[in-house]
């Protein structure tokens, strides 16, 4: 089969200069620092502005200022999507489950679809958020007691969901969803050693005959989708998570699957797969694990680790500049090849299910 044409870049092309001028058009706040952050495929701005602003939707300037997000074209196409997950976001904080949360622009709109240059022919959703204080967990240096702390959270997360639904994520799907894990196979021409894409190719094949092939026997709900050490804020201390960032991957799925994508990215951040015992143990007290999901679980958290490998290569392929992409593939190469050869039953024993 040959391999897939390499697609056209998706995300935003902007400067500083034009991000200062659509928060000042857009949302009528005068900035005074810029900042880009860290993002995917998205563009990230953390801004702070003046005390004095012109738009009647705000009552006062946010102290921590505010995250300006211009996303990638293809996700801006979704405009019902955007409307569901500033909904969640606006609902979890009437939860206590602190979070980023849209304000109105001058129009009264928490969004709106732009045309960064006259030239262009995409239009990119503009949304400003009040910016959400805390360390990112990538920062801190990992614990049993964050670990424990971080599975805590997990559970009391989709708990909270349990109240919240929106039409837009009843059918929605994604690359980044583990139900599109089989999609994998049309990017494994990304892996040069033959080795590590037979690995890759046996963790793709485990995962749709006993996770998909058994889908029934899997409770649903909405989920975060992409827990990872960039999106879990942190108190100072590093013991006890304070909030949590980025909504892009927000979906109704699997609940399961937010444990697994939870504990793919901190055995990453830890080095060590025993790591994972001490996020389960926190994730019990507030939610039980039924047998098949203890049985699954591995093989969810492999199958994580393949979309964050495969897709972290092929996109570096079209962003080379954007070293974030790459951030999990080191750690992550070493965990997957451990993990994947344990048995089913020892990894059992060591995450203590």
């Amino acid at each position: 089969m040959a391999s897939p044409v390499i697609e056209r870049k998706i995300r935003p092309v902007v400067s500083d200069e034009i991000a200062r001028k659509l928060v000042e058009k857009l949302y009528g706040l005068k900035v005074k620092n810029i900042q880009e952050l860290n993002s995917y495929d998205d563009k990230n701005y953390r801004i702070l502005c003046d005390p004095e602003f012109e738009n009647p939707h705000v009552k006062k300037i946010n102290h921590d200022g505010y995250v300006l997000k211009i996303m990638n074209s293809i996700d801006s196409k979704d405009k019902s999507c955007i409307e569901g997950q500033n909904e969640m976001m606006l609902y979890l904080n009437k939860c206590n489950i602190a979070c980023s949360a849209p304000i109105k622009n001058i129009h009264g709109s928490y969004y709106s679809l732009e045309k960064l240059k006259n030239e262009d022919i995409a239009e990119h959703i503009v949304r400003l958020l009040v910016f959400c204080p805390g360390e990112i967990l990538y920062n801190a240096k990992v614990t049993k007691e964050l670990l424990f702390d971080v599975g805590k959270f997990v559970a009391t997360l989709n708990e909270a969901l349990r109240g919240f639904s929106h039409s837009s994520f009843t059918n929605r799907t994604h690359l980044w969803t583990l139900m599109e894990v089989p999609r994998l196979r049309d990017y494994l021409f990304v892996i040069k050693d033959e080795s590590d894409k037979v690995l890759l190719g046996d963790v793709i094949k485990r995962f749709e005959k006993d996770v998909i092939g058994n889908l029934n026997q899997l409770d649903k709900g909405m989920i975060h989708g992409d827990l990872n050490e960039q999106n879990i804020l942190i108190n100072s201390e590093q013991n006890k998570v304070i909030g949590i960032i980025d909504f892009g991957d927000t979906q109704y799925s699997y609940l399961v699957f937010e444990l697994a994508i939870t504990l793919c990215y901190m055995i990453i951040q830890a080095c060590d797969i025993e790591a994972g015992k001490y996020l389960i143990s926190g994730y019990r007290t507030k939610k039980t694990l039924s047998n098949f999901e203890k049985s699954i679980l591995k093989t969810a958290v492999c199958a994580r680790l393949c979309q964050s490998l495969i897709l972290g290569i092929y996109s570096h392929l079209n962003e080379p500049q954007n070293n974030y992409l790459t951030v999990t593939q080191k750690p992550g190469w070493k965990i997957i090849r451990e993990l994947w050869v344990f048995e089913d039953d020892d990894v059992m024993k060591i995450w203590e299910l």
